[in-house]
This record gives structure tokens, sequence and C-alpha cells, in this order.
């Protein structure tokens, strides 16, 4: 069994780690039920997760710092409600989110998280 210590919420709720602890691991987290924080990034062409929201301004393309979100928890319809806020997702991390030959192009990067709920944090932790 695979304990996760990470940060925890300002409010002391879930523990979570950021989408760069998640990747970081991706090997050890693969196919294990996972909570992640982050900053939504829901675009024209995105369905992501960032560390922050500096992360998603200086938007380097190598991937450090970004998992790719699953359609789950009526995700795009809550854009409105969840776009450029700091989310607490919880759900399977996937290593390699989409086999080789699917084209997906909300994807942000290989490895995601098939979300089962994804909640606005009631306080925003300081990560950069």
């Amino acid at each position: 069994m695979t304990a996760l210590t990470a940060c925890t919420t300002l409010d002391g709720s879930t523990a979570f780690l950021t989408p760069s602890e998640a990747l970081q691991r991706a090997a050890e987290l693969d196919g294990k039920r996972i909570s992640i924080g982050g900053v939504v990034d829901l675009g024209t062409n995105s369905r992501c997760l960032y560390d922050s929201t500096a992360a998603i301004a200086e938007r380097k393309g190598d991937g450090a710092r970004v998992v790719t979100l699953s359609g789950g928890d009526h995700l795009l319809q809550r854009r409105g409600e969840l776009n450029h806020r700091f989310v607490i997702v919880t759900g399977t991390f996937k290593r390699v989110f989409n086999a080789p030959d699917v084209v997906d192009l909300y994807q942000c990067n290989d490895a995601g998280i098939e979300q089962d709920t994804i909640r606005l944090a009631r306080r925003v932790p300081n990560i950069r």
C-alpha cells in the first residue's frame, strides 16, 4: 500500500499531491486512486490541471506541472464554476492517459487523472 504524504489544504481537509508531484511519481501512482490539487484550465483545446495560476501563465511546453483531466464529473459543463480556480480532484491516476492511437485534442500531457470528483478548495494553498 502506498502512503501519500503531500500538501494538505489549509482548512485541514483531504491531503493531495500537486500535478508536478504526481508526475514525479507517475510509475508508482499508475492505476492508484489519488487526490491532486491544482488550478483548472478549461479552454478550446485544454482540459488541464496545473500546479498554480503561475504555471498556467508560464506554459513552458515541457508538461512538468500539468496533468490531463478526463471529462468526468461533468467537467466541461462546470466550466463557469471551475475554470482558473484551485480544485481538489480525486480519481484514478494514469501514467499514460490515452492509448497511442487515440487523438485527444484536450490532452495536456501523457499522464492524467480519470476523475470521480472535482471540488473547489475552500482555501488556496501558496504553490508556485
